[in-house]
Parts: structure tokens; C-alpha cells; sequence
């Protein structure tokens, strides 16, 4: 005899099963799904040192910093399971 918490279990995977088709259905290819973005970060910081106190005469710091985010993810191959990349 099947308890009621496995005939939930039961039915929540038969329903899950039939839906899975429809889905794969609307995916697109390995290639074809393929989107790439890329962004650039720029950061500058001054500071500017008043009260200079002993030995270290600096009166003035700058810094420029870049960087790049590349954002790769690719569309599933069709089949059962569905494999697809995200870089």
C-alpha cells in the first residue's frame, strides 16, 4: 500500500514529465541560443593630501583602474536532457 505523501511525490513527477516536452520544444539550438555581452568598468580616485606632516612630502595620489565582464551563455542541445554552457 502507497502512503498518500508517495502518491503526491507520484503525481508531481507524471505531471512534471508530460510538461518537460513542451518546453524542450520551444528551445533553440546549441549555437542558435547563443547570446554574448560584454561591459567595461572604469574607476578613478584622487585623493589630495593637505596636511602633510614629516618626512613624506607626497602631496597628491591618482589611480585609473579597468575592467572588462564577458557574459557567455549558450542555448541547450535538443534531446532528452539538455546540455548548455554559461561563461
Amino acid at each position: 500500500m502507497i502512503n498518500k505523501p508517495q502518491r503526491s511525490r507520484i503525481a508531481l513527477a507524471i505531471g512534471a514529465a508530460l510538461c518537460l516536452p513542451s518546453a524542450f520544444a520551444a528551445a533553440e539550438g546549441f549555437i542558435d541560443g547563443t547570446t554574448a555581452t560584454l561591459q567595461a568598468r572604469n574607476y578613478y580616485f584622487s585623493r589630495d593630501f593637505s596636511d602633510i606632516v614629516g618626512a613624506n612630502q607626497q602631496s597628491k595620489s591618482e589611480e585609473w583602474a579597468q575592467g572588462f565582464i564577458l557574459n557567455v551563455k549558450t542555448g541547450y542541445t535538443p534531446g532528452t536532457v539538455g546540455f548548455g554552457v554559461d561563461v
